[in-house]
């Protein structure tokens, strides 16, 4: 019995053990080709090993960055769970935001987008999250865009399946272009704060749920029946147009009534602009008077009755006085025959002048 009990556990154990590595092989499978088929995003766009640009805007082939807030750093990094390039989104401030793609699909078919690899060196501060846009649309903030759930928390491969980590979301194609969305939310930070991105891919799934368009994408009944009115208008007046236009087109001559550009001759309206009657203004001149006025008051001015015979007597008495008896007779005769001779040059000038 003893025997048999261990042959039963060795049994047993290699069965658990074939099991474990049997379901390792096809985790590790999976985890090792992601961006294989069914995966419909190429190749080099899915395992982002090839980049473009440089830092602070370096980013795989085939991805485009947006921003929300902040300004992160994009970049190429080798610190990724599959080896090669992954990229790198990192700041010392907060920041949200994220990379975007457009694949070409099948209309009507449903798909399930899903990243491998979305790792934080702080996994509480950022949220990781997967979108959709089945319009083919580039906006994040577009109503049209489908989001996934946003992870916070520890987790850095996103794409187990539950009741582990995962992330993925899923929708059906409008038209011949979807848009997978990866976004990162980092309200606050730690130091200098980063997360590392790897792998991500677009799977066919027909669990896909229908597509509902935001009541804003489909017209009102009312707004319907407007430009139904609006265009049977137009096409109104686009009837009755050539019939108002046939008129002229029949008397081309008559329409071409070329007199009516003599009209032209209207310039001779803007002579009678030439009121330039300004010129009459000009009779400003005749206040050229004012010199003459100004010449009368000259003689009026020009008091010369002040100095009268009586004033010169006196100033040569005064005079007199203060000289010495000596000279007093002399003075007082030169003083008076200043006297004379000032006041007979006086009248001689007034009468001359009258």
């Amino acid at each position: 019995m003893s025997s048999n009990h261990a042959l039963h556990r060795t049994v047993l154990f290699a069965l658990v053990l074939g099991a474990l590595v049997a379901t390792t092989g096809v985790h590790s499978a999976q985890a090792s080709a992601p961006c294989d088929p069914p995966n419909v995003i190429s190749q080099e766009v899915c395992d982002m090993d090839s980049f473009y640009g440089s830092p602070p805007r370096q980013l795989p082939v085939g991805w485009n960055a947006f921003v929300h807030s902040g300004d992160p750093n994009f970049y190429q990094d080798q610190h990724t769970f599959f080896g090669g390039s992954n990229l790198t989104i990192a700041s010392t401030n907060p920041f949200k935001a994220g990379i975007y793609t457009q694949v070409g699909v099948t209309p009507g078919a449903g798909y399930r987008a899903s990243i491998s690899w979305g790792a934080p060196n702080v996994p509480d501060l950022f949220g990781r999250q997967l979108g959709i846009d089945p319009t083919g649309g580039t906006d994040p903030t577009a109503a049209t865009v489908i989001w996934g759930p946003m992870h916070w928390g520890e987790g850095r491969i996103l794409n187990y399946p539950p009741p582990d980590v995962n992330i993925d979301v899923r929708a059906r194609a409008l038209g011949e272009t979807i848009t997978v969305f990866f976004l990162t939310d980092h309200p606050s930070t730690a130091a200098d704060d980063l997360i590392l991105i790897d792998v991500i891919a677009l799977y066919p799934d027909e669990s896909a749920p229908a597509v509902e368009l935001p009541p804003t994408a489909t017209p009102e009944p009312a707004a319907e029946a407007e430009v139904a009115a609006a265009s049977e208008a137009v096409v109104e007046v686009a009837a009755a147009q050539p019939e108002t236009q046939a008129l002229p087109v029949v008397d081309p001559p008559a329409a071409t009534a070329t007199p009516t550009e003599t009209p032209t001759a209207t310039p001779t309206a803007t002579a009678t602009a030439t009121p330039t009657a300004k010129p009459s203004p000009t009779p400003t001149d005749t206040p050229t008077p004012l010199p003459t006025a100004t010449w009368t008051p000259f003689p009026s001015a020009t008091p010369m009755p002040v100095f009268s015979v009586e004033k010169a007597q006196t100033e040569a008495v005064t005079i007199a006085r203060s000289v010495d008896e000596r000279g007093f007779v002399v003075l007082s005769g030169f003083g008076f025959l200043g006297a004379l001779v000032f006041g007979g040059s006086w009248v001689w000038l007034r009468l001359r002048r009258h």
